[in-house]
């Protein structure tokens, strides 16, 4: 399908909800020993990417995500970061505004089974972060990407509203705002991504081939 021919509105709607089950099922059919090295050569190559551009600091921040069912698995970019001296940021959803609050997590023990199954940071362990305080890299999840910076989710909206408010907060602070990267097996590459005006873009997608930069992302 070519980006040209891509419907809008409730055609673009319905077209995702379709290419939802169809990436989901393609990702849940890939072998688990497959998974597991590919998401190690993955966080290899974003720990390397992050190394080359000078954010692996200690202070610097990252914000990743608990693997869920057979996502690509970033938990030894988050170990790697954190042995780096590196802050860690996870989400933890709020269903109910359809929003995610950001923690700094500084192990795995501070984390448990939250909305939809999905281990998040314990707001008694892990510590809630301003409004102000954003990472220099977002690293997200996803069911599909392309080269050109679109990224197919879950269809929750959440790192979409996500992205929208840390560019608000970024320029009104006069900074810079995170750089997004999408994580995802080389499977999950699609040749174009139905996307809307309020769609998350991605700046790289990083699979276990490696950083795929992207020209044309929006920020």
């Amino acid at each position: 399908m070519k980006r040209q021919d891509v419907p809008s509105g409730g055609e673009t709607a319905g077209l995702k909800k379709t290419l939802r089950a169809a990436a989901a099922a393609r990702r849940d059919a890939l072998p688990s020993e497959s998974r597991a090295g590919w998401s190690a050569s993955a966080c290899a190559a974003a720990a390397g990417w992050l190394a080359d551009e000078g954010i692996a600091r200690p202070g610097a921040a990252i914000m990743a995500y608990a693997a869920f069912r057979s996502e690509l698995d970033p938990a030894r970019l988050v170990e790697w970061a954190w042995q780096t001296g590196m802050d860690v940021i996870l989400p933890r959803i709020d269903p109910s505004s359809r929003s995610m609050e950001l923690y700094a997590v500084r192990s795995w023990n501070e984390l448990s089974a939250g909305a939809y199954g999905i281990r998040e940071p314990e707001p008694a362990k892990a510590r809630l972060l301003a409004e102000r305080e954003l990472p220099a890299v977002v690293f997200v999840p996803g069911l599909a990407f392309d080269s050109a910076g679109g990224r197919l989710g879950y269809g929750g909206g959440y790192y979409d509203r996500f992205q929208s408010r840390a560019l608000g907060i970024a320029a009104a602070a006069g900074g810079v705002p995170p750089l997004w990267a999408g994580l995802a097996f080389e499977a999950q590459r699609l040749d174009s991504v139905p996307m809307e005006a309020h769609d998350a873009r991605m700046n790289l997608v990083i699979t276990e081939q490696g950083v795929c930069r992207i020209r044309s992302a929006a920020n």
